[in-house]
């Protein structure tokens, strides 16, 4: 059973999959999706500091709500894909029927190229992502080009204790064993050691060869061609399985430090059981991405491509400045606290731009005769709060808020602005509708965007 859901969306539990009803099923998934959430630094650092997993919400017997990520949960064979709300043509639209993997897909892969906030490995390879049929696919070719690359820059070796009883004494002696049990037993000429040895067949090939294996039967021809590679440079490597536990040992010197990624990803493939493309009941895996976070990355690095040719400087996550600059107490003063933390930062043409990018449905305002009944509404007071006190501390008198178009909707010419008076003059809020959903004409949107984002700063387009 395949369920197509939103983000944000209910699903009772007389929907649920037939697997998936019973409160036990539930825990288990729960369970599942804590080891999961547990691993997902691996691909990004969402700013979450609960300790409980946040991809989706029991309800219960009554069933599961989706929350703010997207992508696919597979468990006990039955898939669930979670889309982006914007993916639907308009606020009030819910109907699934129409959504594909693949175009979420293909979206994700045209974030992920921008996102220079996600710490994803090898987003120079986007050509070779672009033939991924899937998002478990996606994952195996970023896992398989990490490790090549990490081969072709030298092969992993690392002291390795062990032993042995040698003819002569080398490393560490054991003096008690040679008195108690070799004198007394004739063995006067054999001596126990412990000594290192400089292996290539040491554990972190182990870990990756093993997990090479299991992926090679899942993997596209395409894969499984660079897989045979590896398989291949690791063959004096001991054929041992593999364990997640076993990568929580594993401790790495700052010259292998990008081995790191390879055995973080190698644990997030053993905890996740796969079998094939033809998903049977035994198949497990989850892979989902925080929307906002994908939103703010696209938005900034695409930002970077437009203005660089100008001259302009963007920064992401600007976070050089505090609401307030100390606190009292009792005569004793302390430094800054409260630390402004700007989503985009922008310095253009001598003026500073600050710009937030909120991942929230946003009516249309072209032909909208209650823009500002909507905007009243719909954005929320304290993103409103926020970008205000930012423009008080920088000395600025304009910000920008930053909202996610629908999918098929076409640019907008204006954008309307909030006005905020004051005595030490005028602060001006805009709300600005971007496109974020990429069609079949790519170029269109990105064309699309280039100008909206060309209008903020008045460059002629």
């Amino acid at each position: 059973m395949v369920l197509n859901r939103y983000e944000h969306t209910k699903i009772n539990n007389n929907r649920l999959p037939d697997s998936w009803k019973t409160q036990n099923a539930l825990d288990d998934l729960a369970e599942f999706l804590q080891e999961n959430w547990e691993q997902r630094s691996v691909f990004y650092e969402d700013g979450e500091i609960t300790s409980g997993q946040q991809f989706l919400e029991f309800t219960g017997q009554q069933g599961i709500k989706t929350k703010k990520y997207i992508g696919t949960v597979v468990f006990k064979g039955e898939q669930l894909n979670i889309y982006p709300k914007v993916f639907s043509t308009e606020k009030d639209d819910h109907e699934t029927d129409d959504l594909s993997q693949k175009h979420l897909l293909n979206n994700l892969v045209r974030w992920i190229e921008y996102c220079n906030k996600l710490e994803y490995p090898f987003l120079n390879i986007s050509s070779e992502l672009n033939d991924s049929e899937d998002l478990k696919e996606l994952f195996i070719t970023l896992y398989v080009g990490y490790v090549r690359s990490a081969l072709s820059r030298g092969l992993y070796y690392r002291y390795t204790d062990e032993t042995e009883d040698c003819a002569s004494i080398k490393g560490k002696f054991n003096l008690q064993d040679y008195l108690l049990r070799k004198i007394p037993n004739g063995q006067a000429d054999r001596f126990n050691c412990t000594f290192s040895n400089f292996e290539f067949n040491n554990k972190v090939n182990q870990i990756i060869k093993y997990t090479c294996k299991q992926l090679f039967n899942i993997s596209s021809k395409k894969n499984q061609k660079v897989l045979r590679t590896i398989l291949t440079r690791l063959e004096p490597v001991a054929d041992v399985k593999c364990t997640p536990y076993d990568c929580n040992g594993i401790r790495l010197s700052k010259m292998h430090k990008h081995y790191g990624i390879i055995i973080s990803m190698s644990k997030m493939f053993l905890l996740n059981k796969m079998s094939n493309y033809a998903i049977d009941m035994n198949e497990s895996f989850c892979f989902l991405f925080p929307t906002e976070l994908l939103f703010e990355g696209f938005v900034g690095g695409f930002m970077k491509e437009v203005l660089s040719p100008y001259g302009g400087n963007v920064k992401l996550q600007e976070s050089k400045m505090s609401l307030v600059e100390k606190i009292v107490y009792r005569g004793a003063t302390s430094g800054a606290a409260f630390t402004m933390r700007h989503d985009i930062l922008v310095e253009y043409s001598d003026k500073v731009f600050v710009l937030d990018t909120k991942y929230k449905e946003l009516s249309r305002f072209e032909d909208n005769p209650d823009v500002a009944a909507d905007i009243n509404n719909e954005v929320k007071q304290a993103d409103m709060y926020q970008v205000l006190e930012y423009a008080r501390k920088r000395n600025i008198s304009d910000v920008y808020l930053l909202y996610p178009m629908y999918r098929y909707e076409l640019k907008e010419e204006d954008f309307p602005v909030a006005i905020s008076e004051s005595q030490g003059g005028d602060i001006k809020v805009h709300f600005i509708r971007i496109p974020f959903i990429f069609e079949d004409d790519e170029e269109s949107i990105k064309l699309q965007l280039a100008d909206v984002i060309k209008s903020i700063f008045d460059i002629p387009c």
